[in-house]
Order: C-alpha cells, then structure tokens, then sequence
C-alpha cells in the first residue's frame, strides 16, 4: 500500500469535480463554499470533491481551514472548453492514481466486478471492505462518465483508447 486513504475518491460526479478549479477561480477557497458553488452540496461533500481535485492534480494538498490553491495544471483546465476537459479527464485517468490501477487490472481481465474493483484499491490504501466498496462505486462512475469503461454484465468493461496505460504521476508536494 503507497496511499491514505484520502487518495482514494469519494467523489461520484466526475464533472463536479471537473467544476472545483472554476469554483475556486470564481474566488470559492474552502471546500464548503466551493460545495455550495457545485451544486448545493454538503460541507462534508465540498471536502470529497476538494480531495478528489487533489487527487487529479488541480488543487495543492493544504491542512484544514487553509484555503483551496489551484496548481498551474487547474488554472489552466479552468480555461479549457468542455471538449478539451473531457480529453484530459481521459489522459489523467488513465495515467493518475488509483484509476490507473483499476484500468490495468480491467484491461487484464474480462472486466472486474465492484468487489473486485475494491480489492484493487485495497492494495492500494488501507481501506475497510465496506469503504473500499464504495470507492470503487465512484471510481467506476469517473471511468463511465469519460468513456473510458462501461458496465457489461456486472462487469466494468474497458472501451477506452488501445494505448499503453502510462506509468502513474507521483502526487506533487505542496510548494
């Protein structure tokens, strides 16, 4: 295991996520504000989407109550057009963790199985069964959401691009 348990998403709408670096130039800077400026969202859901553009590199890592920091990377997928966040989206899915895991395991199968997908992220972070089944719930939809996979039979099927996964992105320390 190399993660905590906060590199795992809990964030099911992908393109929420995809609203925190607009949220935050629209001067949105703490994860209850910038739920609010998603979609009427919880304070506690702010938090989930805030980590989740942690996780995909928009936002840096800070402590509780520090304001919300875009990186450069989330200032400029806040400029790029519908078409041009769906295309990154892809990219960093495929090449971030733990999405990149769950695509190489679903690639090297006949497709995964929720419980299955869990078991990916356990060897991934210390996550208890019953959290780990509702990750790999929101790590599914992120996949769905960019074409990347699809539900066949109770399976999570790939249907993404036939190119080589690529290696995973350390997660930049904060500067």
């Amino acid at each position: 295991m190399s993660h905590e348990t906060m590199d795992i998403p809990q964030a099911d709408i992908l393109w929420d996520v995809a609203l925190v670096p607009e949220a935050i130039t629209r001067g949105k800077k703490q994860p209850d504000e910038i739920g609010v400026y998603i979609g009427t969202k919880a304070a506690r859901q702010g938090l989930y989407y805030t980590q989740a553009a942690r996780i995909l590199g928009f936002v840096k890592p800070s402590k509780p109550g520090e304001p919300v920091e875009l990186t450069p990377f989330g200032r400029a997928f806040a400029t790029y057009s519908h078409v041009e966040q769906r295309t990154t989206l892809r990219r960093m899915l495929l090449q971030r963790e733990p999405t990149r895991s769950v695509v190489v395991a679903i690639r090297a199968s006949e497709g995964l199985r929720r419980t299955e997908i869990a078991s990916v992220l356990q060897d991934l972070a210390p996550l208890a069964q019953s959290t780990a089944i509702r990750r790999a719930a929101t790590v599914a939809a992120w996949l769905c959401a960019t074409g990347l996979a699809r539900w066949e039979k109770s399976r999570l099927a790939y249907c993404g691009p036939t190119m080589p996964v690529q290696p995973s992105f350390p997660h930049q320390s904060a500067a």
